[in-house]
């Protein structure tokens, strides 16, 4: 679990030098975010997305640094007419195993000016590259800086929304709450409405 804690996977993943490390390190921030997801572990969920899109934005930084591979691996066998790879040719995005998709998403995250990218994944949520991408260009439109308070509630109103949590009545979500939890929720949905209505 330690691969995805803030300054580690940071760390880390500024040292990686090839796609295949970041990619790699990627995947298995993935497989923790699910796991964390399924246990309920907000914590490590965010710590794991925030890793996640760190190693997508480190890819598309080397993506847009590298040069462009010219055909695949049997464009170069039939020109050099050998089984034997160039040593110097770099390798396709088939090769590495990325589609195009994934290649301009991320080279999208790496164009993102550092400061914008660390204040929206300073937001206190679980992140993903697309929301990183869409905060900063609304930022860029509006020339203005978005406070992490309000992007975090964005955040998890999306959230709710995506996972149709309006279309369950709150009383039967409480219900399925453990004891433990109820008092929490009977002491802050009051306040929640008192400033739903201001």
């Amino acid at each position: 679990m330690e691969l995805v804690r803030y300054e580690t996977a940071k760390n880390a993943i500024a040292e990686y030098k090839s796609v295949d490390e970041v990619k790699d390190f990627r995947d298995k921030a993935i497989a923790i975010q699910a796991y964390a997801k399924q246990a309920n572990d907000y914590g490590l969920e965010r710590d794991a997305s925030i890793a996640r899109v760190r190693a997508e934005r480190k890819c598309g930084e080397l993506l847009r640094d590298m040069e462009k591979a010219k055909g695949g691996w049997n464009a170069r066998k039939k020109s050099c007419g050998s089984d034997e790879r160039l040593q110097d040719e770099p390798k396709t995005l088939t090769e590495m195993g990325l589609t195009k998709d994934q290649s301009s998403k991320w080279q999208k995250l790496a164009d993102i000016p550092e400061e914008v990218f660390e204040r929206v994944i300073d937001s206190g949520m679980p992140v993903s590259g697309a929301q990183v991408v869409e905060t900063a260009e609304k930022e860029d439109k509006t020339d203005k800086k978005i406070d992490t308070t309000a992007l975090w509630i964005w955040g998890r109103l999306r959230d709710m929304e995506k996972n149709n949590i309006f279309s369950r009545p709150l009383s039967e979500l409480v219900s399925e709450m453990t004891d433990g939890m109820r008092p929490d929720i009977e002491r802050i949905i009051p306040k929640l409405k008192r400033w739903l209505n201001e």
